[in-house]
Protein backbone atom coordinates (compact mmCIF):
# COMPACT_ATOMS: atom_id res chain seq x y z
CA UNK A 1 0.00 0.00 0.00
CA UNK A 2 1.43 3.37 -1.05
CA UNK A 3 2.19 5.94 1.60
CA UNK A 4 -0.16 8.91 1.56
CA UNK A 5 1.42 12.29 2.27
CA UNK A 6 0.04 15.81 2.07
CA UNK A 7 1.78 18.87 0.63
CA UNK A 8 -0.86 21.47 -0.06
CA UNK A 9 -0.92 24.59 -2.21
CA UNK A 10 -4.01 26.50 -3.24
CA UNK A 11 -6.30 29.50 -3.27
CA UNK A 12 -8.41 31.01 -0.47
CA UNK A 13 -11.74 32.76 -0.89
CA UNK A 14 -13.98 34.73 1.47
CA UNK A 15 -17.72 35.28 1.06
CA UNK A 16 -19.24 37.93 3.30
CA UNK A 17 -22.36 36.65 5.08
CA UNK A 18 -25.28 39.07 4.87
CA UNK A 19 -28.65 38.23 6.40
CA UNK A 20 -27.48 34.66 6.86
CA UNK A 21 -26.51 34.18 3.19
CA UNK A 22 -22.96 33.96 1.85
CA UNK A 23 -22.35 36.47 -0.95
CA UNK A 24 -20.09 35.97 -3.98
CA UNK A 25 -16.65 34.48 -3.37
CA UNK A 26 -13.69 36.88 -3.27
CA UNK A 27 -10.19 35.56 -3.95
CA UNK A 28 -7.87 37.03 -1.31
CA UNK A 29 -4.56 36.56 -3.14
CA UNK A 30 -1.40 34.68 -2.23
CA UNK A 31 -1.51 33.10 1.23
CA UNK A 32 1.93 31.65 2.18
CA UNK A 33 0.73 30.24 5.52
CA UNK A 34 -2.63 29.10 6.84
CA UNK A 35 -3.60 26.57 9.48
CA UNK A 36 -6.59 25.28 11.39
CA UNK A 37 -6.55 24.46 15.10
CA UNK A 38 -9.16 22.28 16.78
CA UNK A 39 -9.66 22.96 20.49
CA UNK A 40 -11.66 21.10 23.13
CA UNK A 41 -12.67 21.58 26.75
CA UNK A 42 -12.65 18.15 28.36
CA UNK A 43 -13.49 16.80 31.80
CA UNK A 44 -11.78 13.65 33.06
CA UNK A 45 -13.50 11.32 35.52
CA UNK A 46 -11.50 9.10 37.90
CA UNK A 47 -13.01 5.90 39.24
CA UNK A 48 -12.73 5.14 42.94
CA UNK A 49 -13.05 1.35 43.01
CA UNK A 50 -9.67 -0.03 41.93
CA UNK A 51 -7.52 1.89 44.36
CA UNK A 52 -5.57 3.35 41.40
CA UNK A 53 -7.85 6.31 40.69
CA UNK A 54 -7.64 5.63 36.96
CA UNK A 55 -9.38 7.76 34.36
CA UNK A 56 -12.39 5.82 33.13
CA UNK A 57 -14.21 8.56 31.19
CA UNK A 58 -13.31 11.70 29.25
CA UNK A 59 -16.25 13.99 28.59
CA UNK A 60 -15.89 16.55 25.83
CA UNK A 61 -17.89 19.62 26.87
CA UNK A 62 -17.11 22.15 24.15
CA UNK A 63 -15.14 22.24 20.91
CA UNK A 64 -13.76 25.03 18.78
CA UNK A 65 -12.04 25.62 15.46
CA UNK A 66 -9.55 28.45 15.15
CA UNK A 67 -7.54 29.65 12.17
CA UNK A 68 -4.48 31.76 11.55
CA UNK A 69 -2.51 32.69 8.49
CA UNK A 70 -0.81 35.43 6.52
CA UNK A 71 -1.96 37.63 3.66
CA UNK A 72 0.44 39.20 1.17
CA UNK A 73 -1.87 41.07 -1.19
CA UNK A 74 -3.35 44.26 0.23
CA UNK A 75 -6.13 45.52 -2.02
CA UNK A 76 -8.94 47.66 -0.60
CA UNK A 77 -10.99 44.68 0.62
CA UNK A 78 -8.02 42.89 2.20
CA UNK A 79 -6.91 46.09 3.92
CA UNK A 80 -10.34 46.41 5.54
CA UNK A 81 -10.24 42.75 6.53
CA UNK A 82 -6.76 42.96 8.08
CA UNK A 83 -7.48 46.18 10.00
CA UNK A 84 -11.10 45.34 10.92
CA UNK A 85 -11.80 48.68 9.31
CA UNK A 86 -14.29 50.49 7.13
CA UNK A 87 -13.48 52.25 3.85
CA UNK A 88 -14.89 55.61 2.79
CA UNK A 89 -14.20 57.85 -0.18
CA UNK A 90 -13.22 61.42 0.69
CA UNK A 91 -14.12 63.88 -2.06
CA UNK A 92 -12.03 66.79 -3.24
CA UNK A 93 -12.70 70.11 -1.53
CA UNK A 94 -11.45 73.68 -1.69
CA UNK A 95 -10.04 75.18 1.48
CA UNK A 96 -9.80 78.97 1.69
CA UNK A 97 -7.67 80.84 4.21
CA UNK A 98 -7.02 78.06 6.70
CA UNK A 99 -5.39 79.73 9.71
CA UNK A 100 -1.92 78.37 10.47
CA UNK A 101 -1.04 81.12 12.94
CA UNK A 102 2.49 82.30 13.55
CA UNK A 103 4.89 79.79 11.99
CA UNK A 104 8.46 78.99 13.00
CA UNK A 105 11.44 78.27 10.80
CA UNK A 106 11.86 74.49 10.42
CA UNK A 107 8.32 73.78 11.61
CA UNK A 108 6.42 71.26 9.45
CA UNK A 109 2.65 71.63 9.43
CA UNK A 110 -0.03 69.16 8.29
CA UNK A 111 -2.71 70.72 6.14
CA UNK A 112 -6.24 69.32 5.94
CA UNK A 113 -5.94 66.97 2.98
CA UNK A 114 -3.74 65.08 0.53
CA UNK A 115 -2.75 65.39 -3.15
CA UNK A 116 -3.00 69.16 -2.90
CA UNK A 117 -3.19 71.53 -5.86
CA UNK A 118 -3.45 75.31 -6.27
CA UNK A 119 -1.66 75.87 -2.96
CA UNK A 120 -0.98 79.43 -1.82
CA UNK A 121 0.03 81.00 1.49
CA UNK A 122 -0.52 84.51 2.74
CA UNK A 123 1.04 86.45 5.61
CA UNK A 124 -1.68 88.92 6.46
CA UNK A 125 -2.81 90.06 3.01
CA UNK A 126 0.58 89.48 1.33
CA UNK A 127 1.44 86.32 -0.61
CA UNK A 128 4.30 84.28 0.86
CA UNK A 129 7.11 83.73 -1.65
CA UNK A 130 7.62 80.11 -2.67
CA UNK A 131 11.27 80.17 -1.62
CA UNK A 132 10.19 80.60 2.01
CA UNK A 133 8.59 77.16 2.30
CA UNK A 134 8.85 73.58 1.08
CA UNK A 135 5.56 71.97 0.12
CA UNK A 136 4.91 68.21 0.06
CA UNK A 137 1.69 68.32 -1.95
CA UNK A 138 1.21 64.52 -1.94
CA UNK A 139 1.05 64.26 1.86
CA UNK A 140 -0.29 67.76 2.43
CA UNK A 141 2.52 69.14 4.59
CA UNK A 142 4.51 72.36 4.47
CA UNK A 143 7.79 73.37 6.12
CA UNK A 144 8.79 77.02 6.41
CA UNK A 145 12.46 77.65 5.66
CA UNK A 146 12.53 81.39 6.27
CA UNK A 147 10.98 83.61 8.88
CA UNK A 148 7.46 84.91 8.29
CA UNK A 149 6.55 87.63 10.75
CA UNK A 150 2.78 87.78 10.34
CA UNK A 151 0.27 84.97 10.96
CA UNK A 152 -0.06 82.71 7.93
CA UNK A 153 -3.16 81.39 6.14
CA UNK A 154 -3.28 78.63 3.51
CA UNK A 155 -5.59 78.07 0.54
CA UNK A 156 -5.62 74.91 -1.57
CA UNK A 157 -7.68 72.17 -3.22
CA UNK A 158 -7.47 68.61 -1.89
CA UNK A 159 -7.44 65.47 -4.01
CA UNK A 160 -9.91 62.59 -3.83
CA UNK A 161 -8.60 59.82 -1.55
CA UNK A 162 -9.92 56.80 0.34
CA UNK A 163 -9.78 56.33 4.12
CA UNK A 164 -9.70 52.93 5.83
CA UNK A 165 -10.38 53.13 9.53
CA UNK A 166 -8.51 51.04 12.09
CA UNK A 167 -10.26 48.67 14.53
CA UNK A 168 -13.78 49.90 13.91
CA UNK A 169 -15.72 46.99 12.38
CA UNK A 170 -15.78 43.73 14.36
CA UNK A 171 -19.10 42.19 13.35
CA UNK A 172 -18.62 40.81 9.84
CA UNK A 173 -18.72 37.07 9.25
CA UNK A 174 -17.38 35.23 6.21
CA UNK A 175 -17.67 31.80 4.72
CA UNK A 176 -14.17 30.53 3.93
CA UNK A 177 -13.41 28.27 0.98
CA UNK A 178 -10.06 26.73 0.01
CA UNK A 179 -9.27 25.19 -3.37
CA UNK A 180 -6.19 23.05 -2.77
CA UNK A 181 -4.01 20.60 -4.60
CA UNK A 182 -1.99 17.94 -2.84
CA UNK A 183 1.30 18.17 -4.72
CA UNK A 184 2.42 14.85 -3.17
CA UNK A 185 -0.09 12.78 -5.12
CA UNK A 186 -2.05 15.08 -7.45
CA UNK A 187 -5.34 14.86 -5.56
CA UNK A 188 -7.39 17.97 -4.94
CA UNK A 189 -8.64 18.98 -1.50
CA UNK A 190 -11.24 21.57 -0.56
CA UNK A 191 -11.93 23.15 2.83
CA UNK A 192 -15.19 24.89 3.61
CA UNK A 193 -15.93 26.70 6.87
CA UNK A 194 -19.51 27.91 7.11
CA UNK A 195 -18.98 30.90 9.40
CA UNK A 196 -15.69 32.56 10.30
CA UNK A 197 -15.04 35.70 12.29
CA UNK A 198 -11.65 37.36 12.25
CA UNK A 199 -10.04 38.46 15.48
CA UNK A 200 -9.32 42.22 15.62
CA UNK A 201 -5.89 41.37 17.04
CA UNK A 202 -3.21 41.65 14.36
CA UNK A 203 0.10 43.25 13.51
CA UNK A 204 0.50 45.66 10.61
CA UNK A 205 4.17 46.34 9.79
CA UNK A 206 4.80 49.80 8.37
CA UNK A 207 8.46 49.31 7.41
CA UNK A 208 9.59 46.42 5.19
CA UNK A 209 12.89 45.09 3.92
CA UNK A 210 11.01 42.60 1.72
CA UNK A 211 7.37 42.13 0.73
CA UNK A 212 4.93 42.71 3.57
CA UNK A 213 3.07 39.83 5.18
CA UNK A 214 0.03 40.50 7.37
CA UNK A 215 -1.14 38.20 10.13
CA UNK A 216 -4.77 37.18 10.42
CA UNK A 217 -6.45 34.93 12.96
CA UNK A 218 -9.93 34.14 14.14
CA UNK A 219 -12.39 31.37 14.79
CA UNK A 220 -14.94 29.31 12.99
CA UNK A 221 -18.46 29.53 14.38
CA UNK A 222 -20.86 26.62 14.24
CA UNK A 223 -23.87 26.50 11.94
CA UNK A 224 -26.40 24.39 13.82
CA UNK A 225 -28.59 24.15 10.71
CA UNK A 226 -25.90 21.91 9.19
CA UNK A 227 -25.84 19.60 12.22
CA UNK A 228 -28.72 17.49 10.91
CA UNK A 229 -26.46 16.28 8.08
CA UNK A 230 -23.41 14.48 9.48
CA UNK A 231 -21.54 14.89 6.18
CA UNK A 232 -21.67 18.70 6.36
CA UNK A 233 -20.32 19.22 9.88
CA UNK A 234 -21.22 21.95 12.34
CA UNK A 235 -18.10 23.99 11.54
CA UNK A 236 -17.41 22.78 8.01
CA UNK A 237 -15.54 19.98 6.32
CA UNK A 238 -12.56 18.92 4.24
CA UNK A 239 -13.24 17.30 0.88
CA UNK A 240 -10.80 14.91 -0.81
CA UNK A 241 -11.23 14.82 -4.60
CA UNK A 242 -9.46 11.87 -6.29
CA UNK A 243 -7.03 12.65 -9.09
CA UNK A 244 -8.53 12.18 -12.54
Amino acid sequence: MANKYISLQGKFYLSEIKNGVAAEMRYIGNVPEFELEITADQVEHQESTSGQRTTDLVLTKTTGVNFKGQLEEVDDENLQYILSGMKSEVASKTVADQVLGTVKVGQEIKLDGYALTQVTFKAGSTAVDADKYTLDAVFGTVKFNKAVTEPVTASYTTGTVSHTTIASDFNKEYELFFKGINTANGEHMAVRLWRTKKSPETTFPLIHEELGQYEISGQSLSDVSKGLDASLGLYGHIVTIPAA
